[in-house]
């Protein structure tokens, strides 16, 4: 039986995978000269700032393409998609402030690991994401396993204390046990030769943990946004927007995110939506438009709370 060039670029034109591609990589390279060196803090903050806008402007904007190319069902799916993963990269960015402060890293290596963290971020993605939609495409019954997935995160973010700046995540100390590591800080290598052997440094440790720190996200996120859409591209083309923009986003929201301590409530009412939605597909049909509407709500609530109720203590 032959197989349409549509199905294999999963049902968007090769054209558009190319185009996609193109500006990603070439935003990616532009994020990283302009972040790069040892420029003041404020000019970093600042470039930060714009680079942050364009990431979300470029990604808004491709929605008119999909809008055009594909279907304007479809760029909604990719906005709804975008929406969620974006929401839920902000938790992530929680964690690494945490790793950061444990680690002691100072700005210029924070920049570098985000970067390389990206790099690995965007294969994992694809790889997961694509085996996601074989299994439910396969599987009618994996439904159930990532919308369970789903709820509880939802609930274990609900259970969650804020970060302490001195918590130290037990799996840091398992890791730098198991694996061959110098003591001493090395700059920005990754591997040294130590007494004729090989031995990793602190900030390679820093990299893994980045790595497995969204892998795990990645298991909850995933699920999230294909909760909302199966199809290849719109998955894959929201997700990967959202992730390659969260190096520059965190340097835009790093002073603010200890004030976003109530952000988490939100992030729960919305992948227990979205986690009930996929478990009851085959009974109740969601319209992409109020799953829009979840999203905007619970996550403008919760950051006026969180700002209002900073502000009230203070007072």
């Amino acid at each position: 039986m032959a197989i349409s060039a549509s199905h294999l670029m999963g049902g968007a034109p090769l054209w558009l995978w190319l185009v996609f591609h193109a500006v990603v990589f070439s935003l990616l390279g532009v994020d990283f000269l302009l972040t790069r060196g040892t420029l003041p803090q404020r000019a970093i903050a600042l470039r930060c700032y714009w680079l942050t806008a364009v990431w979300i402007a470029v990604a808004l904007l491709f929605a008119l393409l999909v809008y055009r190319t594909l279907s304007p069902h479809y760029a909604l799916e990719y906005l709804t998609g975008y929406g969620i993963e974006e929401a839920l990269s902000i938790d992530n960015l929680f964690v690494f402030l945490l790793l950061f402060r444990v680690f002691g890293l100072d700005t210029a290596r924070q920049r570098r690991l985000l970067f390389l963290g990206v790099l690995g971020a965007i294969v994992m993605r694809a790889i997961m994401i694509f085996a996601g939609i074989r299994l439910l495409s396969a599987f009618a019954w994996m439904n159930y396993i990532f919308g369970g997935i789903l709820l509880y995160t939802a609930w274990h973010l609900l259970r969650k204390p804020r970060i302490r700046q001195s918590a130290t995540p037990g799996w840091i100390g398992w890791l730098s046990r198991r694996l061959p590591m110098t003591g001493k800080e090395h700059g920005e290598r990754f591997l040294i030769r130590e007494q004729g052997r090989f031995r990793f440094t602190p900030l390679f440790l820093a990299l893994l943990a980045i790595e497995l720190t969204d892998l795990i996200f990645a298991t909850d996120s995933i699920p999230a946004v294909l909760a909302v859409s199966h199809h290849p591209f719109i998955v894959y083309s929201s997700n990967i927007f959202a992730i390659v923009g969260l190096r520059s986003l965190y340097f835009t929201l790093a002073t603010a995110l200890d004030r976003l301590h109530k952000l988490r409530y939100g992030l729960a009412v919305i992948l227990t939506f979205v986690g009930a939605k996929m478990m009851l597909a085959h009974v109740v049909t969601v319209p992409i438009g109020i799953s829009l509407a979840v999203l905007g709500l619970a996550v403008g609530a919760t950051s006026i709370w969180s700002l209002l109720s900073k502000q009230a203590s203070a007072g």
